[in-house]
């Protein structure tokens, strides 16, 4: 009895680890195998979360243009607008967030991923100034050491140098005689010939001489394009005829001549205007139309009134009889110019633009539209479509444009990044465009 009963024992016992061999196997096994499959399930979770996001982030962007669309071409909008694309679903809002300013904000989400686009739009004049420098066919002209530019250039004629002048962006000389001598540029240069100049990135040419290129050299290039000036001359016509709606100032003589604080609205002054005097601030409320030359000189003063807001205003110097001859304006001896205020903090996009009408250069008589120098600066553009411009002696200005600009001594042009798209108190001003746009952020 007693044998029978310990040799079952034992078997019982064989089974038992039999069994428990077979199950660690299979715990070994399953561990094994879910070791090797779920690397494989997370990188296709993964795969899956990557494409849902890319569909919540193309349906984000399509809510915020259809909503930029509507507003820009005048079609009805109710908020939130809501959009459906592949499975992906947007909502766009529009918040108010200046004057003329707006901001869109389209959030998509698609299985709990949400992505986000901002655009912030802005009413503009209908032009841009691109560059820091924009010139027709008269060309740039850089003279001296100290002359440079920093930002694009973009020119319908020359660009000349003398080697160490430095241009901070890329340079376009266009057409089939555009020419690039004499610079040093810390980008890009596009122009038919390029000789004797520095290039830190890329040349693009038909023919090169004496020339270190630190990029990719490109021969045979097409010739890149003339392009217009940025505010067609019908522009400013009705900016000129907006100021003699709002009224005409006539002159006891030849010149005007003021010497204390004043504040100008939109108006028409009917004859030279010479202002000066270290006191003397020109509040500026509204865009001004000078008939005939404009002097300011001895450190005088402009300010856009902070009742403008976040917009810019012209002063215009043109006689529609003498065209070749006046309609000049010179700068001299420390004048500064100041945009609008809002609590006491600068509008980044207001500024004072001098415009000169004087078609001296494009003529051939040999007249100069504008002459700035001896520590011009501030918020200043610059614009002679027709004629000539000449800087000199530590002048440091936002933006220049004309048909020819001539840099001598220590002068600056500091392209403002902000500069593209201004707006100014007279125009139309209907255009909606983008001003910015970013991903706001990701769920």
């Amino acid at each position: 009895m007693t044998f029978l009963s310990t040799k079952r024992s034992k078997s019982r016992e064989g089974g038992q680890t039999v069994i428990l061999i077979s199950l660690l196997f299979t715990i070994v096994t399953t561990t094994v195998v879910y070791g090797m499959v779920n690397p494989v399930l997370k990188q296709f979770s993964i795969g899956q979360d990557l494409q849902t996001s890319k569909q919540s982030y193309f349906a984000a962007e399509s809510g915020s243009e259809d909503v930029y669309y509507r507003i820009r071409n005048n079609q009805t909008t109710n908020f939130p607008e809501l959009l459906t694309l592949d499975g992906s679903t947007a909502s766009s809002t529009l918040t108010v967030t200046g004057s003329n300013e707006k901001q869109i904000l389209s959030t998509a989400y698609n299985n709990n991923i949400f992505r986000t686009v901002d655009k912030d739009i802005t009413v503009t004049d209908g032009f841009a100034f691109n560059f820091a420098v924009q010139v027709g066919l008269g060309g740039l002209f850089l003279n001296g050491e100290g002359a440079l530019i920093r930002g694009n250039v973009y020119s319908n004629g020359p660009v000349s140098g003398q080697s160490t002048n430095m241009i901070y962006g890329d340079v376009v000389s266009a057409g089939s005689s555009g020419s690039i001598t004499n610079v040093h540029a810390t980008s890009s240069a596009y122009a038919h010939s390029i000789s004797n100049s520095v290039v830190d990135r890329d040349a693009y040419y038909t023919s090169i001489s004496g020339t270190t290129v630190n990029g990719t050299l490109y021969p045979s290039s097409t010739d890149q394009l003339p392009v217009d000036m940025p505010i067609a001359d019908s522009l400013l016509d009705q900016w000129e005829s907006d100021a003699l709606a709002n009224g005409l100032t006539s002159c006891s003589g030849a010149t005007k001549y003021i010497g204390s604080s004043v504040t100008w609205n939109a108006q028409k002054i009917n004859c030279n205007v010479e202002i000066s005097g270290n006191n003397t601030i020109i509040t500026l409320k509204g865009s001004v139309w000078i008939n005939g030359n404009l002097t300011i000189k001895n450190g005088p003063k402009f300010k856009v009134d902070d009742s403008v807001g976040n917009k810019s205003v012209a002063i215009l110097a043109h006689s529609a009889s003498s065209p070749t001859t006046k309609g000049r304006i010179l700068l001299e001896n420390s004048p500064l110019f100041y945009g609008s205020e809002t609590n006491g903090v600068a509008n980044p996009d207001s500024y004072v633009m001098l415009v000169s009408r004087n078609t001296g250069a494009e003529s051939g008589s040999g007249a100069i539209a504008i002459i700035a120098g001896s520590n011009t600066a501030g918020n200043l553009l610059l614009y002679a479509p027709h004629g000539e411009i000449r800087l000199y002696n530590n002048v440091v200005l936002r933006e220049v444009t004309g048909y020819k600009l001539s840099l001598f001594n220590n002068t600056e042009v500091l392209y403002n990044i902000g500069l593209a798209q201004p707006l100014f108190t007279a125009g139309p001003g209907g255009q909606w465009k983008i001003k910015r746009w970013r991903e706001s952020r990701e769920h």
